[in-house]
């Protein structure tokens, strides 16, 4: 904030900028440790998976390889989270309709049953990586928690929506706000047993990009079963960069 005006203009101007300087050097702080934090942790990891390798004990080496890789994929899980580049992304004018089909084909190549329902050609300010990202996360969410998955996409001159549905077991209303929070999860609804949890990341990460993005992210259970995540974009405003 520009530091003009009357002086009481001024000190509050100059507070709020200082609150802005502090957290910021808190946010690059926390990252930074992370990142060490992550560093320090893969070496003794790799010696760990060596050792765990040549234990002749099948059932034991499994068990261990499968828990050194749980830790590794909650270390990435985290740290992407806390990643600061995703918003400097700049803002460019994209096909969105485009990115949805390329992104269906890919989980298709995959193995998944994931479709697409939209125009073939919508384009509209955004930043493309940050919005695959999002669509990403949801369709993993869809495909893990169910059998098939439908994309939607719709949009006029002051809104672009697109849904991701799902056929699995839904969330319990009450818990649509708390999903994404970073770090819940609903272990019951979504069987951890089954391994298919995650560690709560990946709901928040798709909820700051819509937001980054002055849009909203909502949950719905489908009366005809499953999950629909439903995001709204303004086309009259430009994504912040």
């Amino acid at each position: 904030m520009d530091e003009q005006g009357s002086r009481e203009i001024v000190d509050l101007s100059r507070t709020l900028n200082e609150l802005r300087d502090r957290i910021h050097t808190l946010i690059q702080g926390r990252t930074r440790m992370l990142r060490s934090i992550s560093h320090d942790l893969r070496t003794p990891m790799t010696r760990l998976r060596l050792r765990a390798e040549r234990i002749s004990d099948q059932g034991l080496r499994q068990q261990m390889l499968l828990d050194l890789g749980h830790i590794d994929r909650m270390i990435a899980a985290a740290l992407d989270y806390f990643r600061t580049d995703r918003h400097c992304e700049p803002t460019e004018r994209a096909d969105i309709a485009s990115m949805l089909q390329t992104l269906c084909s890919d989980f298709c190549d995959a193995g998944h049953s994931v479709t697409y329902e939209g125009p073939g050609r919508l384009v509209a300010l955004c930043q493309p990586d940050g919005i695959i990202r999002a669509m990403a996360n949801l369709c993993d969410n869809a495909v893990k928690f169910g059998t098939a998955a439908v994309i939607r996409l719709s949009g006029d001159q002051r809104q672009i929506v697109i849904e991701v549905n799902d056929d699995g077991p839904g969330i319990p209303p009450d818990m649509h706000e708390r999903v994404l929070e970073p770090f819940f999860r609903i272990d019951d609804a979504r069987a951890i047993d089954t391994g298919t949890a995650g560690y709560g990341l990946g709901l928040s990460i798709v909820d700051e990009i819509v937001r980054h993005h002055d849009g909203v992210l909502a949950l719905v259970n489908d009366p005809r079963g499953g999950l629909t995540a439903r995001i709204v974009l303004p086309t009259t405003r430009p994504a912040a960069t």
